[in-house]
C-alpha cells in the first residue's frame, strides 16, 4: 500500500498500475486525499495465472463464477482449475443470450436469484456488462469480486461507477471497485473489432470530459484536480498514437490499451466519481443507449456511441470558441481528427452506421442537459440560451437536414 502526504504528480507521467493498487496519497494539486481501493492489478500476456496470487487472500471460499457464452469459454478451464486447486466451492452462471446484454433490473435480478446465499467471492470472466453486473451485486451483497477482463473495450474495470438502466433511463451509479483486476492481453487480443473500436472511442471521449470539468470548475467552483486530469490526458495521447496498431492487433498496443483503460478507471476511483472520464459526450451517448436498450435487440457498444458523441461535443466546443471565445482550457483535438480515427476503426464516425436518426440526435441534447446534474458544455449552452441554435446547426451538419 502507498500512503502519506506525497504528491501524485509523478504517477501521471507513466503507467505503473501495480504502484497505483491500494493507493492512498495526498494530492498537493487539489489538496485532497486520493485513494484506490483495488488491492491487486495485473495486466499483460498470461496474467490470468495470477488469479492464484489473489486467491491467497481468500482461502477456501465459496465462489460464484460469472460470464456469458462469449467470454466464459475464453478462460473457464484455467480459472476453474485454479479455483479448484485453491479449495474453492464453485457455482457458475453463464448468460447465453446471443445479443448484447444491457445492465438493467432484469439482469441484476437474474444474477441475484441464482447466486447461492453463502457466496463469499465473485469471480467474473468478461468485460463491460459482466463487470458492471458483478460490481452491482458485489456492493449490494457485501461480497468482493475479481474481474478477469476479456476485451479492452471500456474503462470500467477499475472504476467505482456503473451505468445502470433503471426505470427505462440509463444512470451512472457510484458503487465500488473490484478487489482485483486481471487484464490478460492473450484474451483481449481476440476481442471482436467493434470492441477494440469501443475502447478507443471510450478513451478519446475523455478529451471532452476534461474540458467540461475545467468549464465547471470555472463556472461553478467544482473541485478540479490537474494531476488526475494529467493522467487522463496521457491516456488520450497514448490512444491517439497507437490506434492503428490496436486495429492490427499488435500485442504491445493491446497491452498499452488495456493499461490505458484501467488507468482511466483508476482516475475515476481517485476522484470519487466519474467526472474525469465522463462529460457531455457521455450525456449524449447515454440517451442513445437508453433508447436502443428500450427498443430491445442488439445495439451499438457504449464506447462506439461515446466516440461519436465525442465528435459532436468537440464540434460544439469548436463552434463555441468561434462564436463567443469559449476557452476549453487546453488544446482539444479537431473533431475531424477524431472522426478519422473512428472511421478507420469501422466507420463509427457515421451516425447512420450507429443507428442514430436526426430525431434521436436532436432529443439527446435536451435529455443530456438534464442528466446527472453535472455541469457540462450542454449546461453552459443552455444557460446562455444558445442550445436550440446549436442543436439545429449540428443536426444540419451531421445529417444535412
Amino acid at each position: 500500500m502507498i500512503s502519506g502526504r506525497q504528491d501524485i504528480s509523478e504517477m501521471s507521467e507513466r503507467l505503473n498500475l501495480s504502484a497505483l493498487a491500494d493507493m492512498n496519497r495526498w494530492c498537493s494539486a487539489c489538496e485532497r486525499q486520493h485513494s484506490v481501493p483495488i488491492k491487486k492489478i495485473f495486466s499483460g500476456p498470461g496474467v490470468v495465472k495470477e488469479l492464484t496470487t489473489i486467491l491467497e487472500d481468500f482461502p477456501a471460499k465459496n465462489v460464484f463464477l460469472i460470464g456469458d457464452h462469449h467470454t466464459m469459454p475464453l478462460a473457464h478451464d484455467a480459472v476453474f482449475e485454479m479455483l479448484h486447486q485453491a479449495g474453492c466451492r464453485i457455482d457458475e452462471l453463464v448468460f447465453d443470450r446471443k445479443e448484447h446484454y444491457i445492465l438493467n433490473e432484469e439482469l441484476i435480478g437474474a444474477a441475484l436469484i441464482r447466486m447461492p446465499l453463502d457466496t463469499q467471492l465473485i469471480v467474473t470472466i468478461g468485460s463491460g456488462t459482466m463487470n458492471d453486473l458483478s460490481r452491482v451485486v458485489s456492493v449490494h451483497c457485501g461480497i468482493p469480486y475479481i474481474i478477469i477482463g476479456t476485451a479492452p473495450s471500456m474503462d470500467g474495470y477499475a472504476s467505482l461507477t456503473s451505468a445502470v438502466v433503471m426505470d427505462g433511463q440509463k444512470r451512472s451509479v457510484v458503487l465500488g471497485t473490484p478487489y482485483g483486476i486481471l487484464a490478460d492481453t492473450d484474451l483481449m487480443i481476440t476481442a471482436p473489432d467493434r470492441m477494440l473500436a469501443a475502447g478507443v472511442g471510450d478513451i478519446l471521449g475523455k478529451h471532452v470530459a476534461i474540458a467540461d470539468w475545467r468549464l465547471s470548475h470555472r463556472e461553478t467552483g467544482e473541485v478540479y484536480c490537474p494531476e488526475i486530469a494529467g493522467m487522463i490526458k496521457q491516456a488520450c495521447r497514448r490512444t491517439e498514437e497507437q490506434y492503428l496498431q490496436v486495429v492490427k492487433r499488435n500485442s504491445q498496443a493491446i497491452w498499452d490499451m488495456a493499461d490505458t483503460l484501467i488507468l482511466s478507471g483508476i482516475a475515476i476511483s481517485m476522484n470519487g466519481n466519474s467526472r474525469p472520464a465522463s462529460g457531455s459526450e457521455h450525456q449524449l451517448a447515454h440517451h442513445w443507449e437508453t433508447v436502443f436498450a428500450n427498443q430491445g435487440g442488439d445495439c451499438p457498444l457504449h464506447g462506439n456511441l461515446v466516440g461519436f458523441g465525442t465528435i459532436v461535443a468537440l464540434r460544439m466546443y469548436e463552434m463555441a470558441q468561434q462564436d463567443f471565445g469559449l476557452d476549453a482550457g487546453y488544446t482539444l483535438p479537431a473533431p475531424d481528427a477524431i472522426g478519422q480515427i473512428l472511421k478507420a476503426l469501422g466507420d463509427f464516425s457515421n451516425p447512420e452506421i450507429l443507428g442514430i436518426t436526426p430525431e434521436l440526435f436532436r432529443e439527446s441534447f435536451y435529455h443530456g442537459v438534464s442528466l446527472n446534474g453535472r455541469y457540462t458544455l450542454l449546461t453552459h449552452l443552455d444557460k446562455m440560451g444558445k442550445l436550440d441554435t446549436y442543436v439545429e446547426r449540428l443536426t444540419q451538419e451531421f445529417f444535412g437536414k
